[in-house]
């Protein structure tokens, strides 16, 4: 009898626990995270603004609408558009170092993770992702550079999105 209850026990125990790594994947902080996860010295890590599909994975639709709209515009006029870096690393050569992500501030169906990086040099880069909640799933809908007035930039201002 006392080997069926630690069984039952050990049971309850692993399944509350992958309830609780699958819970943790579907955070903002989470979502970021996927987002640098290949941004390491050594690779560029993914391409959220290029690549389609990681552009319908991770951004909000009317985000990533703008993103492609931007893309297609600059192709047809053969000039550099709004978007000619890469902002996820705030640079046009992704090199990422000393990755941090703050925990979410989440409020509702919206939530904002802050990071931070440097890229060699000891000043550090301070980005905020902008989440929210579509489709049960948590979607970056802006991704902003906090500094200066001359530093500071918003994705959404510079697609020309409110």
């Amino acid at each position: 009898m006392t080997r069926i209850r630690e069984l039952c026990l050990g049971l309850l125990l692993a399944s509350g626990l992958a309830v609780q790594a699958l819970a943790a994947e579907g955070t903002p902080e989470a979502v970021v995270k996927q987002i640098y996860s290949g941004k390491t010295p050594e690779t560029k890590g993914i391409d959220l603004i290029g690549d389609a599909k990681l552009r319908a994975k991770y951004l909000s639709k009317d985000l990533a609408a703008a993103v492609k709209r931007g893309i297609d515009e600059s192709a047809k006029s053969g000039e550099v558009g709004a978007l000619d870096f890469d902002p996820v690393s705030d640079s046009q050569d992704p090199l990422i170092k000393d990755l941090k992500i703050e925990p979410a501030s989440v409020q509702g169906d919206r939530a904002q993770v802050g990071v931070s990086f440097n890229r060699g040099d000891p000043k550090r880069d301070e980005l905020v992702y902008d989440l929210m909640q579509e489709n049960g799933q948590w979607r970056v809908s802006n991704i902003s550079k906090k500094g200066s007035a001359e530093e500071a930039w918003s994705l959404r201002q510079m697609l020309s999105l409110k």
